[in-house]
């Protein structure tokens, strides 16, 4: 494909997707797999197209035809809708930040999509499974590549109505029933946020079209409460999709789906939302500094409090849940300080090690049919495969030098050491706790003695379909953070205006204290789950006050669920008795009732006078006229002769009394 139709026909990557959704969804019952070899070859085509468009401009042979936007962009738009003299556009926007974009999402929606080949075999809705990852594909794809934030805001929305239907998606068990509503209704208080920043953009900046939004910001003065408040409206959407606190609480329970789709979710879809949000439009951000320090404030809180309630799960895939909302805290916290690249870089590879993870929690759910590490253990043996690649993907998430998650956690510690002492102290504890809960989750599942006798002696490794995506991600996992930081690759692919990543001072401070986070939590968890394996039990009375507050996740959930029924209910029903008593009832009813006795009595004035007396009186004095001249047609020439000597009577009477 030439690079002129690679650009030209980039609008296919997000269409493929859609396709391979409604021909699994209509035709499955009659093409092989259900349909789900036709998911991966669209999807096979949807990676290899984005890596061609993302080398291309990483090597500077395909040249981007536009400058301003983040460098130069690719822009094609088609008029979807008008409104009196405005058009509603939509299109594809191709530059640094959406190609790198593209890679992420195809590749692991396609390992993910091979991997479940294997893994959802057996499940009663396979096919439709297939055609739901690949509606989801198509929705963050839509978003990824939109040059209208009203295409933005469709895409959006349809990631929501995805996750709800992935998330719910074995909805015969309660447990994923619920959170799949819980996740909807969560991401949707965010929403609400999202919507009203559109709005303010359209009324103050004119227009939805990203670039001219970049534009018009340079060149118009607006009031600094609108440069303040859009960025932040658009970050309450970025919450709630990031799960950042306080709407975090739905990802940890988003495990209760398929795991292939929690990939997916955890990894490239759902979550990646709302950070690219924030990087899309960041320079509505950079004209806020109150809006940045929000973003890194609410970033830095969701690290450490995530990655503490990761501390006390017995569930693998809570556990990696836990992960990724401290993570998605720790990119956050890296736009908020200005580290626009080590935000983005630490996404990228954070796509990379939390699939695998979440893959590999799946390949041990598959092999001992539990998702309890304590009753795992020695599993090493048993599946080494599984047990390297969730090595490699826990060393490159904890920050061991060499992979790639050390070279974007580093920069996003650099980024907070620039910015703020405190923040940086903040994240650095929440590097130590990332390092030490992952090497608990190592040990306990993978090391030591089984636990569970019956379930070690039947786990075996997973098959070929379920291993290979495993081998493609450690790869990825080892060698795509030195790839992307050499030479500032990243940040000169995604740049920001003209100023790149600049390396901020203090540099070996930074390293130390990654490097110590790491060597710290590995030594605390080898101490504490190898050394002398503890019971589950044991170290649950040990520590029974944070025990009890970290397993309860601080009690976020029974705090709104306690405002839901003691706050928001009341407070509902005392809006509905206003409404229904006095609005309804009062207003709307009592005129209702004035209108109703007005009505009678214009009725009654209406029957007793109108009607009876000016209508039909008129009628009845006609009527007797009517009749009593009638009397003299009776039709007798007797009669008539009678008058009409009468009538010559009285004019000779007449005429001899006036003539006389």
């Amino acid at each position: 494909m030439i690079p002129d139709a690679l650009l030209q026909n980039s609008y296919l990557i997000a269409l493929m997707p859609l396709a391979a959704f409604v021909i699994i969804l209509t035709l499955r019952n009659y093409v092989g797999l259900q349909g789900a070899w036709i998911g991966v070859l669209g999807m096979l085509y949807c990676f290899i197209h984005a890596v061609l468009i993302a080398s291309g401009i990483f090597t500077g042979s395909l040249q981007l035809p536009s400058a301003g936007l983040q460098g130069h962009f690719f822009e094609s738009t088609v008029t979807w809708f008008s409104v009196g003299n405005f058009d509603f556009r939509m299109g594809v926007l191709i530059d640094g930040l959406s190609s790198i974009m593209l890679v992420v999402v195809t590749l692991i929606s396609l390992l993910v999509q091979i991997y479940s080949i294997s893994y959802m075999h057996d499940h009663k809705r396979f096919g439709r499974y297939f055609a739901y990852v690949n509606l989801f594909t198509f929705s963050m794809l839509v978003l990824v590549v939109a040059s209208d934030m009203l295409q933005f805001f469709i895409g959006w929305e349809l990631v929501g109505l995805c996750s709800y239907l992935i998330i719910g998606f074995d909805f015969e068990r309660e447990a994923a029933a619920y959170a799949g509503r819980k996740a909807f209704l969560t991401t949707r208080v965010g929403d609400l946020g999202f919507y009203l920043g559109l709005l303010t953009i359209f009324n103050y900046l004119g227009t939805f079209n990203i670039p001219l939004l970049h534009q018009n910001l340079s060149a118009v003065q607006y009031p600094p409460w609108v440069l303040t408040a859009v960025p932040l409206l658009l970050f309450c959407g970025a919450m709630g999709k990031s799960a950042q606190v306080p709407l975090h609480v739905w990802l940890p329970d988003a495990m209760e789906g398929p795991t292939p789709a929690s990939a997916l979710i955890h990894a490239a879809t759902m979550v990646a939302a709302g950070v690219y949000l924030v990087a899309r439009v960041y320079f509505l951000f950079e004209a806020s500094p109150v809006a940045l320090n929000v973003v890194a404030w609410v970033g830095v809180t969701t690290a450490v409090i995530a990655a503490t309630m990761g501390l006390v799960s017995s569930d693998i895939k809570r556990v990696l849940a836990f992960s990724t909302v401290s993570q998605l805290g720790f990119m956050m916290t890296a736009l908020g300080c200005g580290g626009y690249a080590a935000g983005m870089f630490h996404l990228t590879t954070h796509a990379a090690f939390k699939a695998l993870l979440f893959l590999c929690s799946g390949s041990v759910i598959h092999a001992v049919h539990t998702n309890d590490m304590w009753k795992m253990g020695g599993l090493k043996t048993q599946m080494p495969i599984t047990f390297t690649a969730y090595f490699i993907g826990t060393l490159a998430i904890s920050g061991c030098p060499g992979l790639s998650g050390f070279y974007s956690k580093e920069e996003v510690l650099a980024a907070a050491y620039g910015h703020s002492p405190v923040i940086f102290a903040l994240l650095s504890f929440a590097a130590f706790l990332t390092s030490f809960y992952m090497f608990r989750s190592l040990f306990l599942t993978f090391f030591g003695m089984p636990r569970d006798k019956h379930l070690f002696q039947h786990a075996h490794e997973s098959p070929l379909l379920m291993t290979a995506p495993l081998v493609v991600l450690a790869l990825l996992s080892i060698f795509a953070g030195f790839s992307f930081a050499h030479d500032n690759n990243l940040a000169r692919w995604i740049s920001w205006g003209p100023v790149l990543e600049e390396a901020h001072s203090g540099s070996n401070v930074v390293m130390y204290c990654s490097l110590s986070a790491f060597v710290l939590g590995l030594a605390g968890a080898f101490w504490v789950y190898m050394s002398q394996p503890p019971k589950y039990e044991q170290l649950a009375a040990n520590f029974s006050v944070p025990y009890r507050i970290l397993s309860k996740r601080y009690k976020f959930d029974e705090l709104y669920l306690w405002f839901i029924a003691n706050v928001y209910y009341p407070v509902s029903g005392w809006f509905a008795h206003v409404d229904y008593d006095y609005l309804d009832q009062g207003v709307v009813d009592g005129f209702g009732r004035v209108g109703k006795v007005v009505s009678k009595m214009s009725g009654v004035f209406d029957s007793g006078f109108v009607d009876r007396i000016l209508v039909d009186g008129n009628g009845d004095v006609a009527n007797w006229f009517g009749k009593q001249i009638r009397r003299l047609q009776s039709g007798l020439a007797q009669s008539y002769l009678f008058w009409m000597i009468l009538g010559l009577g009285g004019m000779m009477v007449w005429i001899a009394h006036n003539f006389k």
